[in-house]
């Protein structure tokens, strides 16, 4: 029996995907603590999981708290949903850099780095709190920019901490179709940091069968594949990933597109919001749905339900590097197949990075570095070196110019 989960950010009007998912897996679990700062939004997303809960008869209690210590208290995992800023802050991440010629996102680049320097102090200052209160606590990070709050939480805090998204499992689930095996009896071999991955190579029963995927890629040309990039270095990129290499024609998109994807996910979060008000819903909106939520029931609940020794699990995960990727330091962090049994999750050893790769990765990892640096030390050199070697940035005029005004918008205090 889990006696509590705590969900840091528990006012995101998509954790009752997460309430539906522990209710049909029946994970067994008492309480479901939902942190979030005082008001009316907190408040009407505990009330329609407890309604979710209390339709399936489902015996676990969903608690609203405002309070760090009250919420943390005995709970065996954590989950950081924070976003820092709401959904506004992630439209200025992925508007504000296409006004300095660069393509926008939440994760990536320029906006990543945004995202970072606002977020990562609040992570911190929670980790710190948790050591304090609850230091045995799994933390498991769904905050995004992923990769660099992980590193941060790394090194900086002694949290046991492990970071999941569900791009690496979405491709590798897609993959196990393609192949017509169950996804289990696949070994997944994947490299990447956060929203950065490639599938190398995938076995079944010790032996490769990526000759076969590639056939069948090229003889059925699936939708959300890069055949581009997979014909050329013959590996399979994640969605994301493919931003790198055609950035430019991803900016031109962006500076033409309506509206963002921040834009419309705020716009469906009011409306959500008001569907919530309802006392009658018992029902997750198709609204709510269209998101298409699936961490929580395809990355986040198999985790647990490992670290619970339920069953053991191969998931990709964003974990600190130890030996996993021998051309990255040992303590930043990296997104790997991991093995999840029972308390324990073991980053596993994928080797060299392949050579055109290399140079990117160091990049992006030592920019990494650089922000969390920055925020620690508060140090405006840090932050311009940060931005200045990051792959997604064109040259140092345009790093100091969103520089100075990302300093404006999210008001931070650098020397």
């Amino acid at each position: 029996m889990i006696d509590r989960i705590a969900i840091l950010g528990g006012s995101s009007v998509y954790i009752p995907e997460f309430i539906l998912s522990v209710v049909s897996r029946n994970l067994n679990v008492r309480e479901i603590v939902l942190h979030g700062r005082p008001g009316r939004k907190l408040e009407l997303v505990s009330r329609f999981c407890q309604r979710l809960m209390n339709k399936s008869g489902f015996p676990a209690k969903v608690v609203p708290s405002t309070d760090i210590t009250q919420a943390v208290t005995g709970a065996k995992y954590i989950l950081n949903h924070l976003r820092v800023g709401g959904m506004e802050a992630r439209m200025r991440d992925e508007i504000l850099p296409t006004k300095f010629g660069m393509l926008g996102h939440e994760v990536l680049g320029a906006g990543g780095f945004a995202n970072a320097m606002r977020t990562l102090p609040v992570v911190l200052e929670l980790a710190k709190e948790i050591e304090a209160i609850n230091p045995n606590a799994f933390l498991i990070n769904l905050t995004n920019p992923m990769g660099i709050v992980v590193e941060a939480l790394i090194n900086h805090s002694k949290l046991n901490v492990a970071g999941a998204c569900d791009l690496p499992g979405a491709y590798a689930k897609r993959v196990a179709s393609i192949l017509q095996v169950e996804l289990p009896r696949l070994q997944i071999d994947y490299v990447g940091l956060d929203h950065l991955g490639w599938i190398q190579d995938v076995k079944l029963e010790g032996r490769s069968r990526m000759s076969q995927l590639l056939e069948a890629l090229e003889e059925n040309r699936e939708d959300g594949f890069d055949y581009q990039l997979i014909d050329l270095f013959r590996m399979i990129p994640t969605r994301n990933t493919g931003m790198y290499f055609h950035r430019g024609e991803v900016y031109k998109k962006q500076i033409t597109c309506n509206r963002f994807r921040s834009e419309v996910l705020h716009e469906a979060e009011k409306r959500i919001l008001k569907a919530y008000e309802n006392e009658n819903l018992t029902d997750i909106p198709d609204l709510t749905r269209q998101r298409n939520a699936v961490w929580y029931e395809e990355t986040l609940l198999p985790l647990i339900e490992a670290m619970e020794g339920i069953k053991e699990r191969h998931l990709i995960l964003c974990l600190r590097n130890n030996e996993s990727i021998r051309d990255l330091p040992a303590n930043c962090s990296v997104e790997v197949p991991a093995i999840v049994c029972s308390g324990s999750v073991q980053g596993q050893k994928v080797g060299s990075l392949p050579r055109f790769l290399k140079g990117m990765y160091i990049a992006a990892k030592e920019s990494d570095r650089l922000t969390v640096a920055a925020v620690c030390h508060k140090s405006y050199e840090y932050a311009l070196q940060a931005l200045a070697i990051n792959p997604f940035v064109p040259s140092l005029d345009t790093a100091k110019k969103f520089l100075d005004q990302i300093i404006k918008e999210e008001k931070l205090e650098l020397h």
